[in-house]
């Protein structure tokens, strides 16, 4: 009977030494040094600046804001559309985030998209109030 004790009670010793060292070795690894992002030299600071600067620098890219619909309206001018073709620009319009707004008048305008005239001063106010 005393060997029996003495064996459960070697078993939970070594129960809590385990858990113990497990704890220490959790403690460590979460103790590593943070990994830091590099920025690079040239960045300023304002990522949505540098952002629609690297896409001047690339006139061929295209970024789409889930608006392929909008490629219909190619080679369309600013007045001639009617007040659904509004609508739906608008629709795409109020669906972007302001800092998204000025990348997404670039990326229409390379799909030879005109904006409707009704939205260029709504366009404008979105992106000064955001």
């Amino acid at each position: 009977m005393i060997v029996l004790i003495l064996i459960i009670a070697a078993l939970f010793v070594l129960l809590i030494l385990g858990t113990w060292l497990s704890n220490q070795l959790r403690k460590d690894k979460n103790e590593e040094p943070e990994k830091t992002t590099e920025v690079p030299l040239d960045c300023c600071g304002a990522h949505e600046v540098c952002d629609y600067e690297e896409m001047i620098r690339n006139p061929e890219e295209i970024i789409y804001f889930e608006d392929e619909e909008l490629d219909r309206f190619q080679n369309i001018l600013p007045n001639s559309y009617n007040d659904e073709q509004i609508e739906e620009f608008r629709d795409v319009l109020y669906t972007l985030q302001g800092h998204e707004i000025r990348k997404w008048l670039l990326s229409i305008q390379r799909r030879n998209i005109q904006l409707p005239s009704i939205l260029q001063q709504e366009a404008v106010h979105l992106m000064v109030e955001n």
